[in-house]
């Protein structure tokens, strides 16, 4: 399961791929453009949300599964009483995003994989794939630091040139209006 930074870093991903108007931060650069965005703070904060289900002991599963990324889109679209249909995009891709990742991710811990079809079905799904380490919260076992360390920066390696990439994009001049 990836780590509250990848997450973080997915939610960034959904708001520069389905974000907003390009044109309303100005001349800022790619970097200033993507820190000052709203939307990109409400899609990384939207895609690390899932996690809060430790709280209540249910790691992976209701919280975890596209259903609950609808819900999180409607109720952004309820907030803003329909006027953000952009921000309900952002949001719900944003909170799948986690179900993506930690389906990708690697998971020590049965039952292995996320709920992912919740309220279809209550049945776990498992990539298989480990394309993301498990963070560990076992911090008296030895290594816990090096290996989480290793776990972020491989994120951080996979994920920061794509959503640099989405940021030059997103910041390319727009043609004039015919």
């Amino acid at each position: 399961m990836p780590s509250p930074i990848g997450h973080a870093l997915g939610g960034v991903i959904c708001a520069l791929a389905f974000g907003g108007d390009r044109a309303r931060l100005g001349r800022a650069g790619p970097v200033r453009r993507v820190i000052e965005d709203p939307l990109v703070r409400v899609a990384a904060v939207a895609a690390m949300l899932p996690d809060l289900d430790f709280l209540w002991g249910r790691h992976n599963m209701e919280t975890h599964s596209l259903g609950a990324a609808l819900a999180a889109g409607l109720v952004a679209l309820a907030v803003t009483r329909g006027r953000a249909r952009r921000l309900a995009l952002v949001v719900a891709a944003a909170w799948a995003s986690h179900v993506l990742f930690d389906w990708l991710g690697s998971d020590d811990t049965p039952p292995l994989g996320v709920m992912a079809w919740w309220p279809l079905s209550t049945s776990f799904v498992f990539a298989d794939a480990y394309v993301f380490e498990a963070i560990s919260r076992r911090y008296w076992l030895a290594g816990f630091w090096r290996h989480n360390l290793w776990a972020v920066a491989t994120e951080v390696v996979m994920l920061v040139p794509l959503a640099g990439a989405l940021a030059l994009w997103r910041g390319r001049p727009q043609p004039p209006p015919e």
